[in-house]
């Protein structure tokens, strides 16, 4: 190169080096501008292609299967279920839900523990139109009979575990008015459940025609995934193709391998589970390593058995781990990157630097929202990250709440109150399609949805979360609001827990909140009762009760008895300064219980208990 090209080519270079320089003064957000509107640009063209040829999750799936029928799907108690496997039982499972008499625009609802069955079930049933319902596998009673109900399931498959069988059995009554069919899995018949092992193992394993799924339609109904919230009972969201879709893309910026392996053992009858972990491993036709549910002592062997490379987690699962006795091999791995939500900002160092895991996405995300932010940059506690022109363009607020009724105050102008850097606001997500809502439950949909919050006619989504921005534009999770709080990775419903307390004969009055654990994340469930003779209420048989009519996490932890409870003007209990007093004898001058599973009580908390408890020695 002679030398005036060379004078020439070191003009423009220095030309570009100072015109970056001169943005980073004058804007330095534009780089990570640039990654936010490129990931939202991609998201958008690759989906809305999809969609609009109605090329669908089991589509995607389908086409991996042509292209990779030998490669390891799933890696499940150390058995290989290869993408060609998994079809092959797809197809069995469809030609065999096709010969009783199901069709487009049915519902089977699902009850089990993760399994490879809750894959290659779905994948038959999505072949033919039909719907799924992912039941909580914690749920018992009328809990169960309510999601059935909701989502007009037809049918019920149950997994082999006997504890599933016998919260089935239990309800065989109701399920017989209904006429709801059960079917298993497990080898033997049951009282009022049907196996279907043999008939399965014989079924054609053809493949599906694409023309039986033709008339479905993006805005028709995918999958059913419950979520708890303020009217008692879980509530069905509608998880349509579009939406199903979108979610397996929505990890696409994170520089996943196609020679990554990902390691799940978030329940799949979650979002989190099955949209996002499994929606990924999907996305780029990579190998998910699936465990029954989490545990913290096998953890660690897994991934090094099976060489994950990812992981997917909750807030609680990373601190259950740190619980764990250091040892040498706790660096011992292939994990490069770690994917959930959750996390908190007083264990993420500690987690990140004693298990050498290069990099943390931490995300946030709902299934009811319409709202999604993912910190890809390794900032502790952040969720995203939005510029005033990212922000803008994805046209979220974070505005002034009312915590007593989880709703956006309004000015005198009747519009929703924009709160400042660094204040704390309620998340309002504006929605920019049809919203599918909660199943045969308008109410709550309406009540999830903000109108006229900012203009006549804009429509945002209640999120029900409190956010903060920081002067960086970093986000930040904060807390929840309103009648639900998180407990052990769960959402639970004050409502549906105190209309199961209600039920108990010697109560009078019911006011169930979160507290606050030192060392734990979420809330645990506190209730403040009003019995109607305290003389003869039984911690035993109140224990009794409502540990065979809630799941675990939803059980109270802490029971407080009142001579009567503060409510409102318009007659709402006030929780405010009960969770401010929380569990503390010091504050609290009424009688105060806790849960005592071991003894299958709940034990009176004196001083010594709450410094036991504080201590992070009682089992809750």
């Amino acid at each position: 190169m002679s030398s005036p090209d060379v004078n020439k080519a070191l003009k423009i270079a220095s030309g570009a080096v100072a015109t970056v320089g001169l943005l980073n003064y004058v804007y330095p957000y534009w780089g990570q501008d640039w990654r936010t509107i490129r990931f939202g640009w991609r998201l958008k063209t690759a989906t809305d292609s999809l969609i609009e040829r109605k090329h669908y999750v089991v589509d995607i799936f389908e086409e991996h299967a042509k292209k990779q029928p030998y490669k390891a799907c799933v890696i499940y108690n150390n058995t290989i279920y290869t993408y060609g496997d998994i079809d092959r039982m797809s197809n069995q499972f469809a030609n065999f839900v096709r010969r009783q008499g199901l069709k487009r625009g049915d519902t089977i609802a699902m009850f089990m523990y993760n399994e490879p069955a809750y894959l290659w079930m779905f994948f038959g049933l999505a072949k033919l139109g039909i719907s799924c319902a992912f039941i909580n596998y914690n749920l018992r009673g009328e809990s169960i009979i309510h999601c059935l109900d909701v989502t007009g399931a037809k049918l019920l498959v149950v997994g082999h575990e006997r504890e599933l069988v016998f919260a089935v059995v239990d309800i065989k009554d109701q399920l017989a008015a209904t006429k709801i069919d059960v079917l298993s899995f497990n080898g033997d018949n049951e009282s009022y459940i049907k196996d279907v092992t043999q008939e399965l193992l014989k079924s054609p394993a053809e493949p599906i025609s694409k023309d039986e799924r033709i008339d479905v339609c993006k805005d028709d109904v995918s999958v059913y995934i419950f979520t708890s919230g303020t009217t008692g009972h879980p509530k069905a969201v509608n998880i349509t193709y579009t939406s199903h879709v979108i979610s397996c893309f929505l990890m696409m910026d994170l520089d996943v391998q196609r020679n990554d392996r990902i390691y799940n053992c978030l329940p799949l009858y979650h979002s989190a589970g099955f949209m996002l972990a499994f929606g990924l491993a999907l996305n780029r036709g990579i190998t998910m390593i699936l465990a029954k549910k989490f545990s913290v002592h096998n953890f660690w062997d897994d991934c090094r058995r099976h060489n994950a490379s990812i992981f997917m987690y909750v807030g609680e699962l990373c601190r259950y781990l740190l619980t764990l006795p250091e040892t040498p091999h706790d660096k011992n791995h292939s994990v490069r990157m770690a994917i959930g939500n959750g996390l908190r900002p007083d264990i993420w160092t500690k987690f990140q630097q004693r298990f050498r895991i290069p990099k943390i996405a931490e995300f946030y995300a709902a299934t009811d929202g319409t709202f999604y932010g993912i910190n890809t940059d390794n900032k502790i506690g952040a969720v995203g990250k939005f510029s005033p022109l990212t922000k803008r363009l994805i046209g979220f607020h974070l505005v002034k709440y009312d915590f007593e009724t989880a709703q956006p105050i309004r000015g005198k102008d009747g519009r929703c109150i924009n709160v400042g850097i660094g204040e704390v606001g309620l998340l309002l997500s504006p929605v920019t399609r049809k919203y599918p809502g909660y199943s045969r439950n308008e109410e709550a949909t309406e009540k999830k949805l903000v109108r006229n919050a900012f203009k006549d006619g804009d429509v945002y989504c209640n999120m029900g979360d409190l956010m903060r921005l920081d002067k960086n534009y970093y986000i930040y999770f904060v807390d929840r609001i309103g009648d639900t709080f998180r407990w052990k990775g769960e959402n639970v419903s004050t409502m549906e827990v105190a209309e199961v307390i209600g039920q108990y004969p010697n109560i009078e009055e019911v006011n169930v909140y979160g507290v606050k654990i030192p060392g734990h994340d979420g809330r645990a469930g506190m209730v403040a009762l009003v019995p109607k003779n305290e003389e003869t209420f039984d911690p035993k048989e109140f224990y009794n009760h409502v540990t065979s009519s809630l799941p675990k996490y939803a059980c109270p932890k802490f029971l407080r008895i009142m001579e009567k409870l503060e409510t409102t003007g318009t007659f709402k209990y006030k929780k405010g300064d009960l969770v401010e007093e929380a569990f503390n004898p010091n504050e609290v001058k009424e009688k105060m219980y806790y849960i005592d599973d071991s003894g299958r009580t709940y034990k009176h908390l004196n001083k010594a208990a709450y410094l036991h408890i504080l201590a992070g020695k009682a089992k809750l």
